[in-house]
């Protein structure tokens, strides 16, 4: 699979969350940098269109789901478990 080229990582001060902005294909991933157990992924389109978006998850991997969409800005929202 691709990955999302990334544009910014946002540093929030709360270790808990991983918030990253990408530059992002459908069906394109995220490697968390954070965590090794990605829990919870929640993506939002920073562009004005109407395509569906979700992603889905395995391990530290975030697949985003962006209907159709090519190289659009969308931000992660992550939460996870840093250990095994």
């Amino acid at each position: 699979m691709t990955s999302a080229t990334i544009n910014e990582v946002l540093e929030i001060g709360n270790p808990r969350y991983e918030v990253v902005q990408l530059e992002c294909s459908d069906g394109e991933t995220y490697t968390s940098r954070k965590f090794n157990i990605v829990r919870i992924a929640l993506a939002s389109g920073n562009e004005d269109n109407d395509a569906h978006i979700n992603c889905t998850i395995s391990g530290k991997t975030v697949t985003v789901n962006y209907a159709g969409m090519t190289d659009q800005k969308v931000t992660l929202f992550i939460t996870g478990y840093a250990g095994k």
